[in-house]
């Protein structure tokens, strides 16, 4: 617990460091106090060091750092309340009329005076807290010591490798062997599915030994369709036949989870009639026989007895007898041999390095020893000791490391696990142990994660030149480099960035979430609430608990129609998170909203709501803003240009959008932004169209620009011309005939463009010395451009080391009839040698494939072709996944959709529900 409290102390003491909060200390007349209190509060940091060796052995201690815990929350909350008052007094300045200033100068709660006396008292109780809390861990025995933490490294190298099956195998052949020898042999009962259960200890490699047999080329050409179902603790019927169709179809929002199980039923038997299937129920807990056979009944009235397969990997053996397995595997540990190959491929940079490093070798085997044949201890471990190089100290301390004497279970391997968490950074471990709130198996969204943690404070830049969003990526590669997270992939390649954190998929190992579990510390107060989709009457929105909430996170479908008036009012100082998701009904927000002056990410997404409250400018410290499906016309209506600390901004589904506002080409601190299926868009104001020239323009941060599905946007905005450090851009199925004449491309790192057939040229292709993968689709006058084999422009874009240019032809016909579907399924995202049939426009491939399209959505009802689509057969479709998506009506594949952002990237289905408690 000491690591958590020192964590605690660590951010408030960066929260004191900011250079706003110092200005705001100074305006309210507090730095002395701010600074004797900063004072107790190192020395009492300083004592958490030797906490933290004594407290095994002081049960005393621990009741010490729970006080002290609660006593840094007290702390926490007087200083967001210093900084409420400083923003509230900013926004009064630039909106507040004569009346509203005279009367606040002599109100008792806000006159300037008043508030500087009470928030010093304040203070001054924190400070008398911090140094009775010294005196009581004297009196335990606890001295005061130092240690110059180092630095975390900022270049720290991204290995996505290390979460990828290729770099994580070692060994286990023979079983996967006999695993795909079951799975090829036809089943010798009748009206029954064979079932494979792989049984082992937690970190044994059961999933990553499914993964090897589930991926065999002759097993996925052997099986139609392969699904994949994490089932964890929560073996729910229902829940799992919504989740076998998700993966049979490969689209996650097809069926809602208020379906009745009849129809869902009937859903499943459509999905699997006559289909030899296989499915994987990847980490089943449940041992009631009852259940299993719910689930096998009706996987069999699909269609499921015609030589389809399950495999099952689970912890329990009696988990195998009850769904009647045909084969057993019972994993034992890694063979020596085995073990230290792992564990060399995660230690050392190069192969050879074990040979040169003699020592560390002999070491090395001796720590692999302790892992008793773990994989996920070897390569936790093997992680850790890759970040130290060949420092000898260092693998001896973690080799005589008194965590593997503590009390353990013969098959426990959280010491291992706990050694990689102990030499995480104080504040990379709170971002760790934050990780817990989420349930077993969720998938987490960087961007996500990053704002969360933003939310309560966890990160605080150390340099002027970095912002939270730089360190929360650095943190995530930190913890994907000790193997504590790992990268499962991109939300979807179309819509993604390949030197981008910002979409990358996260997961956790089970037993790395209980380590997170063990490592974090409830708060007596509730300070993040995410709700899978409760009644409105159940949510209680003034009550006390919501008093200090810094996460409001409403996801699922919810029937909202109004909030109550003053329902964020009693949330207006702590909260800086909200997200609306799924509320159809709601169609007006409350003014109490815009009192949230320290919001900090913000994310509506409600059908209905056809415009924002006129006061939404008082957010003037808004830095994550997220639309989807709201109706607003422009981004007038809601002053864009007064969100001058604005980051990101990206609009989903906007469908009356028309114009964007040329002050959205003066947020200098806009970072990232996006525009996806605003159908109506048709263009971006300019200055000289608003009048405006007198106005100084300043060049822009804009590092990604992103547009997808805007067909009536015939030109991007000129001020891109002012977005020098431009990095990631992104232009598809729109009709811009042409780039800004003076684009800067020195600083552009990717560049993708697909299904934009009236583009002619790309400007400035000299200056793009930086420009890593250029991607274009489907733009024929670009292709006979820039072709290698024909192009005359070719040498302009030849030194591009990932550089991809292709154009189809589609004639204007039924597509379930003439199209080479083939050919199409044939073409890979980033494959070199596909063969396409040619699209001579863009817009008719648009054209063809909404011909004859189901006018019901809702009823799920598609056209013929769309059947004929997902019969063809491809080994590695994702751009045909996405044609598909595209196809049946959407742009999005399905996992974008759920994954992508943090506006609409919490997976419903994976959530915890109720209030989390942080």
């Amino acid at each position: 617990m000491a690591e958590v409290v020192s964590g605690v102390a660590s951010t408030l003491l960066g929260n004191l460091a900011t250079k706003s909060f110092q200005e705001i200390a100074l305006a309210c007349g507090l730095k002395d106090d701010v600074k004797k209190f900063e004072s107790s509060l190192r020395t009492i940091k300083a004592y958490l060091i030797d906490a933290e060796n004594k407290q095994a052995k002081n049960r005393s201690i621990d009741e010490w750092l729970k006080q002290l815990r609660e006593a840094f929350d007290d702390a926490g909350d007087i200083l967001d309340e210093i900084e409420y008052e400083a923003k509230l007094n900013e926004v009064v300045k630039m909106y507040g009329s004569i009346s509203t200033k005279v009367r606040r100068f002599f109100s008792y709660t806000s006159n300037p005076l008043v508030f500087r006396i009470k928030m010093a008292h304040k203070i001054k109780d924190m400070k008398q807290k911090m140094d009775e809390k010294i005196r009581e861990g004297r009196d335990l025995g606890i001295v005061e010591q130092h240690v110059n933490t180092p630095a975390l490294e900022h270049n720290l190298p991204w290995r996505e490798t290390a979460s990828s099956l290729p770099f994580r195998v070692c060994g286990r052949l023979e079983e996967k062997e006999e695993i795909i020898k079951s799975l090829m042999t036809q089943k010798s009962e009748a009206n029954s599915i064979d079932v494979i259960s792989i049984v082992g200890i937690g970190g044994l490699g059961k999933t990553t030994l499914a993964q090897m047999a589930y991926n065999d080329t002759p097993v996925k050409a052997n099986f139609d369709p392969l699904m994949w179902v994490c089932v964890s603790d929560d073996f729910d019927v229902k829940k799992l036949i919504q989740r076998i169709i998700h993966a049979a179809t490969k689209r996650e929002n097809f069926v809602d989870a208020n379906f009745s199980l009849e129809y869902m039923i009937s859903l499943l038997n459509q999905t699997l009639h006559g289909k030899k299937f296989l499915l994987v129920l990847d980490d089943v807990w449940n041992e009631n026989h009852s259940k299993w056979d719910e689930l096998r009944n009706h996987l069999l009235e699909a269609g499921g007895d015609k030589g389809s397969k399950i495999i099952v990997t689970t912890r329990s053996r009696k988990v195998a007898d009850i769904m009647g397995s045909n084969l057993v595997m019972k994993l034992e540990g890694l063979p020596e041999n085995e073990c230290w190959r792992l564990f060399a491929k995660c230690a050392f940079q190069e192969e050879k390095d074990e040979e040169k490093y003699p020592r560390l070798k002999q070491i090395g085997e001796q720590i692999v020893k302790k892992c008793k044949g773990v994989p996920l201890a070897i390569t936790t471990l093997g992680c850790l000791l890759r970040s130290k190089s060949h420092d000898e100290n260092e693998w001896r301390k973690i080799r005589d490391s008194e965590v593997w004497n503590l009390d353990q279970e013969e098959t426990d391997i959280l010491p291992s696990l706990k050694l990689s968490y102990n030499h995480l950074p104080s504040e990379v471990k709170q971002c760790f142990s934050y990780c817990s709130c989420f349930s077993k198996d969720y998938e987490y969204v960087a961007i996500d994660l990053i704002m969360l943690w933003m939310a309560h404070g966890l990160l605080q830049p150390t340099r002027e030149e970095e912002d939270a969003e730089d360190i929360g990526e650095l943190y995530i590669k930190k913890l994907v480099s000790a193997s504590l997270l790992q990268i499962e992939g991109d939300s979807n390649p179309y819509f993604d960035f390949k030197n981008l954190m910002t979409f990358k998929i996260l997961k956790m190992h089970d037993l790395v979430h209980d380590l997170a579990q063990l490592t974090m510390k409830e708060s007596s107060r509730t300070r993040t609430v995410m709700q899978e989709g409760q009644q409105e009457a159940l949510i209680e929105w003034t009550s006390d608990k919501f008093n200090y909430l810094r996460v409001l996170h409403l996801t699922k479908y919810m029937e909202l129609s109004s909030l109550p008036d003053d329902c964020f009012a009693i949330m207006k100082k702590h909260l800086r998170y909200l997200f609306l998701r799924n509320c159809p009904s709601l169609k007006k927000l409350p003014d109490s909203i815009c009192k949230l002056q320290s919001l900090q990410s913000l994310g509506l997404g409600c059908d209905s709501l056809q415009e924002l409250p006129k006061n939404m400018n008082k957010l003037i410290y808004l830095q994550y803003l997220f639309l989807m499906g709201i109706k607003i016309t422009s981004l007038s209506s809601m002053n864009i240009g007064r969100f001058q600390q604005l980051k990101c901004l990206y609009l989903l589904k906007c469908s009356r959008l028309v114009s964007v506002p040329s002050a959205v080409g003066r947020l200098t601190t806009l970072k990232k932004l996006g525009f996806y299926e605003c159908e109506e868009l048709v263009n971006f104001e300019d200055e000289e169209e608003e009048g405006k020239q007198h106005v100084v323009i300043n060049n822009l941060n804009l590092q990604l620009f992103s547009i997808i599905g805007s067909a009536k946007l015939d030109a991007l905005p000129k001020w891109l011309e002012r977005a020098t450090k431009l990095r990631h851009l992104s232009i598809m199925l729109t009709g811009i005939k042409s780039l800004p004449t003076r684009l800067p491309m020195t600083s552009l790192e990717e560049l993708y463009i697909l299904l934009c057939a009236e583009l002619s040229s790309l400007p400035n292709m000299d200056q793009a010395h930086n420009l890593q993968y250029l991607e274009i689709y489907y733009c024929p006058t670009l292709y006979a451009k820039y072709n290698k084999e024909t192009g005359p422009d070719w040498p302009k874009i030849a030194h591009i080391p990932y550089c991809k240019i292709f154009k189809a032809c589609l004639r204007k016909s039924p597509i379930s009839k003439d199209v080479d579907l083939s050919a199409l399924a044939r073409y890979t995202h980033g494959s070199s040698g596909a063969n396409i049939t040619e699209i001579s426009r863009a817009p008719d491939l648009v054209k063809t494939v909404r011909a004859g399209s189901g006018s019901d959505r809702r009823s799920g009802s598609r056209w013929e072709g769309r059947e004929s689509l997902t019969r063809v057969q491809a080994s590695n479709n994702q751009n045909f996944h996405y044609l598909k998506h595209f196809i049946g009506g959407n742009f999005f594949p399905a996992k974008y959709m759920s994954c992508s952002f943090m506006f609409f990237g919490f997976n419903p289905t994976s959530a915890t529900s109720g209030g989390m408690i942080y």
